[in-house]
């Protein structure tokens, strides 16, 4: 049975015990301060890269393979769990989003990466060739060296070249999104909305008090997310509530009163009722059903 406490979250500085916004580790030497296998979240950024197959890492009740040559991207509060083989070793990179952000990236670059802030995508990536595998790996190991140096532009250096990654990473995304049909754009109002509804679902869930801070009336709000995403606005702020909810849920034993309490609903049988109406199942339901699968 699951703690009845809150599912961990992790504070980038608290955890990693550093100073600066970034950090970078062997995969078979990371994780010393807790124990991954666990579900926990944290306040930061992570890009795990696997150089071996073996094991599995559950990112929001969906199970991925780990695989040789592949990336997973965990985005802020997303609820994740690793277990991978003893023999898989790799890279775990840590970063704030300061870190990545500063006078030559803006936040218009995180926005554009298909693979962080995006439920509706596929948080992990596979290098299918060896010549891309071997510019990935070239880049990380570039990384790895400015990272142990004791330059003093180190940590510049090192920001233009987990840019350089990261966009090398949406490349591969992008050109596996077009192969399964889907796009990956999002215009910049998405970008923002969706920014919003990760700040904000808890205490507004009406897409008019979105579109109002927006400047924008709903109307055109609806119609830009249908363009981007097709589907509602209402579709990914209620997809957003679902989440946390089934987080919360399968994570802890917290009562179906104080998770209702939780995301700000007054009375439980309302969100009770809300729940059901999205997935078919009452809270307790899904409750039941999501551990008997994942455990």
């Amino acid at each position: 049975m699951a703690s009845k406490e809150p599912i961990p979250s992790f504070d980038f500085f608290k955890r990693l015990d550093t100073p600066s916004h970034f950090e970078f580790h062997r995969l078979e030497q990371s994780y010393n301060v807790y124990d991954a296998s666990h579900a926990h979240r944290h306040n930061y950024y992570e890009i795990l890269f696997f150089e071996q197959s073996g094991g599995e890492h559950e990112i929001d009740f969906i199970t991925y393979p780990i695989e040789k040559d592949s990336v997973h991207f965990i985005s802020p509060e997303q609820v994740h769990r690793l277990r991978r083989d003893k023999a898989v070793t790799g890279f775990v990179i840590s970063f704030t989003v300061d870190f990545l952000l500063n006078e030559v990236l803006n936040a218009g670059f995180l926005e554009s990466l298909p693979f962080f802030n995006n439920p509706d995508a596929l948080p992990v990536a596979v290098f299918s060739t060896e010549q891309i595998s071997d510019q990935m790996k070239s880049t990380l190991h570039r990384i790895q060296l400015e990272f142990n140096s004791n330059h003093a532009d180190k940590l510049e250096l090192i920001s233009s070249l987990l840019a350089v990654f990261l966009l090398q990473c949406r490349r591969i995304h992008d050109e596996k999104s077009k192969e399964a049909g889907s796009a990956s754009f999002r215009s910049e109002l998405t970008g923002k909305f969706k920014q919003m509804v990760e700040q904000k679902f808890r205490e507004s869930k009406q897409v008019s008090e979105y579109a109002s801070a927006l400047n924008i009336s709903a109307g055109h709000l609806n119609d830009t997310i249908q363009k981007d995403l097709g589907k509602s606005a209402s579709d990914v702020l209620y997809a957003r509530i679902i989440l946390e909810a089934k987080r919360m849920l399968y994570h802890s034993s917290l009562t179906i009163k104080e998770i209702a309490a939780g995301l700000n609903y007054e009375d439980p049988s309302h969100f009770s009722k809300f729940f059901k109406n999205h997935t078919g199942q009452t809270p307790e339901q899904f409750r039941v059903a999501a551990r008997e699968m994942y455990h």
